[in-house]
C-alpha cells in the first residue's frame, strides 16, 4: 500500500492506493508531472497578506504542519497560497465591508443611503456597485485603514467597491470616517483622493498663482473644504481630526510632489516619479488600479506597514512591526546620539563612503577608451543584515585593551584611533583611494571609527584593509555599548524578499520603492528628526557601522580588480567605481557571482550612450 498526498483546489487529500491504482498514479507522475517543491505561507506571512493581527476565527485550517502538531510549540503551520486566495474572495465576496467592525457594521448600510441623497445625478461614468469587486488580483492586507476616493465611488485597495457614488461634497469625508471606522482604530485611516474626485467637490489643486510647491501652502483650504483641523501637512499628507475626535491621514494625491525630500527630488511616493515610467497613468481607473496594487504591496510586507509620506518613516513602521512580530523587542532600545566628544571632535560624520572626490581621470579623453561603471546590489541592505550593532548601556572605557580586535565578534563601539602614514604601509597604492578618508599618506593621522572600522583597517591590504597588526593599534579614546546583535537581520530579510519578488516581477517601480525604505530610513538613522513615539530609530552608529561594511566591501573589490586584472578606478562615488577600459574589453570580468545584494555588477558604459546617440562605435 502506498501513500500518496494529492493537493487540489487548495486542499490536501491523502490516498491509500494498491498496486493498480499506485500504477496509475505513478504513470501520471513520471508522464505528467514535474517536480516542484510544495510552498506555504507562515502565519506571519498570511497576517500580513489579509491585514490583520490575529487570524480570524473562520480562517481555513492549515494545509501543511512541520514538526509535531502535540506540542504546543514544536509545530510551524504553513497555508497553500490557493488556501488564503479562496478565503479572501470568499470575504470580498461577502456584504461585509473590508474594514467593518462590530462599532461600525450597524451603520454601513445607511452611509450608502446618505451620500446617495447628496449625489448629483446625471454623471455620464457608469456607477459603481457598493460590494462588488472592480478587480481580482490585488489582497486584502491594506483594507482595514485604505480606502481611495475617486469621482466614480470609494474603494478598497482589494478592488471591493464601498461605495458607489462620488463624494458630495468635503464634508461628507468626516461622515464616511465615522461610519466606516470605529472611534479608535489599530491604525490611523488613510483616506486618498484623486485629482477628479476633488475636482467634482470643487477643490482646486491648478493653483492660478502658480504651482503648490508645499502642501502646508493649502492647508487652509484642506480645513474648509473637509470641516476639521490639520496638525501636519508633508507631501499632500494631511494630519486631520475630525468631529468626535477622529483623526485619519487625508491623502491628496494631485499634490504628492510638493515637500520633495532633498535626496529624493522628484520623489512622490506611492505615485511614483515625476517625468519617468513609474508616474501613475491618466486615465482615473488605471491610476486608482495601480495606487491600489502599489499599496497593497507594501502593506503585505508586515502587519501595520502602510505608505507615509516619508519612505523612511515606512522604514521604521517596517522595523518596528518585525522587532514586535519576532519578539525582539524585548531588547531595550533607546536613541542613542554620538556622545558629546565623539559629535564634537567629528561634527556627527564617522566612517565616510570611499574617499570623497577621488577622481584619476585622464585631462584628454581617449576615443578608444569607454567608461564603465560598476557598483554593489543594493549595498546598504546587504550590509545592514549583517553588522553587529550596539544596544543597551553606553559606557566609556577607562583602560583599553586593543587584544578585543582579535576576537570573533569585538565590543561594538567607537574608537579613536591614530593611523601610521599611508606611506608607511606596504602595499598600498596611490592608484587606489586610501583605505578610510581620513587617513593621510605623508603624516600620521587620528580619527573616530566604528569596530567595523577597525576591523576593515586591520585587514590585509589584499581585502581592502589597511595591513594594521592589532598590537600597533594605537587608541587613546573609546565608548563602548553593553550589548549587541545583528539588529537589522529580520527588517533586511523582510526587505530583500520584496526586492527579489519586484525584480522577478520586472516592476521598476516596487524596486524603487525597496531602494527608497533602506536608503532613507538608514540614512535618517544619523538624524534626530523623529517623532517623539520613534526617537528609538535615532542610531547614528549604526549608519555609521553599516557605510564602513559598505565601503569595506568596496576597496576589497577594487583591491582585487587591481591585483587580478591590473585594471585601476579612474573615479569613485559611494560604493560605485568607474573604470577606463578598451572598448573591446570583456565585461564580465567585472560582475561578481553570485548576482546578490552586496556583489558588483556592471551598471553603466559610455558605449550604450554611443550607440543610442548615434556616436561612434
Amino acid at each position: 500500500m502506498t501513500r500518496y498526498l494529492l493537493t487540489t483546489a487548495g486542499r490536501t487529500y491523502r490516498i491509500d492506493a494498491d498496486g493498480e491504482t499506485s500504477d496509475i498514479l505513478q504513470w501520471y507522475i513520471e508522464s505528467q508531472g514535474t517536480p516542484e517543491p510544495l510552498i506555504a505561507l507562515s502565519r506571519q506571512q498570511v497576517l500580513a497578506r489579509i491585514g490583520r493581527s490575529a487570524l480570524p476565527t473562520d480562517f481555513p485550517a492549515p494545509d501543511m504542519v512541520i514538526g509535531d502538531p502535540n506540542r504546543e510549540t514544536g509545530h510551524t503551520r504553513g497555508w497553500l497560497e490557493s488556501t488564503v486566495d479562496g478565503w479572501e474572495a470568499a470575504l470580498l465576496n461577502s456584504d461585509a465591508p473590508a474594514a467593518e467592525t462590530p462599532t461600525n457594521a450597524a451603520s454601513r448600510d445607511t452611509t450608502d443611503e446618505a451620500v446617495a441623497a447628496d449625489t448629483p445625478s446625471g454623471s455620464d461614468k457608469p456607477a459603481w456597485t457598493p460590494r462588488s469587486r472592480l478587480w481580482a488580483d490585488v489582497p486584502m492586507a491594506a483594507d482595514d485603514r485604505v480606502v481611495i476616493i475617486s469621482s466614480l465611488g470609494v474603494v478598497a485597495p482589494s478592488g471591493k467597491v464601498i461605495t458607489g457614488q462620488s463624494m458630495p461634497s468635503g464634508q461628507a469625508l468626516g461622515n464616511f470616517l465615522a461610519t466606516h471606522w470605529p472611534r479608535s482604530p489599530k491604525f490611523l485611516p488613510q483616506l486618498w483622493l484623486t485629482y477628479e474626485a476633488l475636482e467634482s467637490i470643487g477643490f482646486a489643486v491648478d493653483d492660478s498663482d502658480g504651482p503648490i510647491t508645499s502642501s502646508s501652502a493649502v492647508t487652509g483650504v484642506v480645513e474648509q473644504y473637509f470641516d476639521c483641523k490639520v496638525s501636519n501637512a508633508k507631501a499632500g499628507w494631511f494630519t486631520c481630526k475630525f468631529a468626535g475626535d477622529r483623526k485619519a491621514y487625508v491623502v491628496l494625491i494631485p499634490l504628492m510632489h510638493t515637500d520633495p525630500s532633498s535626496k529624493r527630488p522628484g520623489d512622490m511616493g506611492v505615485a511614483g516619479y515625476e517625468d519617468s515610467g513609474t508616474e501613475l497613468p491618466e486615465d482615473e481607473l488605471d491610476a486608482v488600479k495601480l495606487l491600489a496594487e502599489r499599496i497593497a504591496w507594501l502593506a503585505n510586507i508586515a502587519d501595520g506597514v502602510a505608505p507615509s509620506s516619508r519612505w523612511s518613516t515606512l522604514g521604521a513602521s517596517l522595523l518596528d512591526a518585525v522587532r514586535k512580530r519576532g519578539r525582539q523587542d524585548t531588547k531595550a532600545i533607546e536613541a542613542c546620539p554620538y556622545p558629546a566628544q565623539v559629535a564634537v571632535e567629528t561634527g556627527g560624520d564617522i566612517e565616510p563612503a570611499v574617499e570623497p572626490q577621488w577622481d584619476r581621470r585622464p585631462h584628454r579623453a581617449k576615443e578608444d577608451k569607454i567608461d564603465v561603471e560598476v557598483d554593489q546590489r543594493a549595498a546598504y541592505l546587504a550590509s545592514a543584515g549583517q553588522v553587529e550593532l550596539g544596544y543597551g548601556k553606553l559606557k566609556e572605557l577607562s583602560k583599553i585593551d586593543v587584544g578585543v580586535f582579535g576576537e570573533q565578534k569585538p565590543p561594538f563601539g567607537l574608537w579613536r584611533l591614530t593611523t601610521p602614514p599611508c606611506s608607511d604601509l606596504d602595499g598600498l597604492t596611490k592608484k587606489l583611494p586610501r583605505p578610510h578618508a581620513s587617513m593621510q599618506w605623508d603624516e600620521p593621522a587620528t580619527f573616530w571609527v566604528t569596530t567595523r572600522g577597525v576591523q576593515q583597517l586591520t585587514a590585509p591590504v589584499e581585502l581592502g584593509g589597511a595591513g594594521l597588526s592589532i598590537p600597533e593599534l594605537v587608541i587613546d579614546e573609546a565608548w563602548v555599548w553593553s550589548q549587541q546583535g545583528r539588529l537589522l537581520r529580520t527588517w533586511a530579510d523582510a526587505l530583500r524578499a520584496k526586492l527579489i519578488e519586484a525584480r522577478a516581477a520586472e516592476r521598476e517601480d516596487y524596486q524603487d520603492f525597496v531602494k527608497a525604505i533602506y536608503t532613507t530610513y538608514l540614512g535618517r538613522m544619523a538624524s534626530d528628526q523623529w517623532q517623539p513615539s520613534q526617537k528609538q530609530h535615532q542610531q547614528p552608529a549604526w549608519y555609521a557601522a553599516i557605510r564602513a561594511d559598505t565601503r569595506w566591501r568596496a576597496m576589497r573589490y577594487a583591491r582585487m580588480m587591481a591585483d587580478t586584472h591590473n585594471l585601476y578606478p579612474v573615479q569613485a562615488e559611494l560604493d560605485a567605481w568607474i573604470y577606463l577600459v578598451d572598448r573591446d574589453q570583456d565585461l564580465s570580468i567585472f560582475n561578481e557571482e553570485p548576482a546578490v545584494n552586496g556583489k558588483y555588477r556592471v551598471k553603466w558604459t559610455s558605449a550604450e550612450d554611443d550607440e543610442q546617440g548615434g556616436g561612434a562605435a
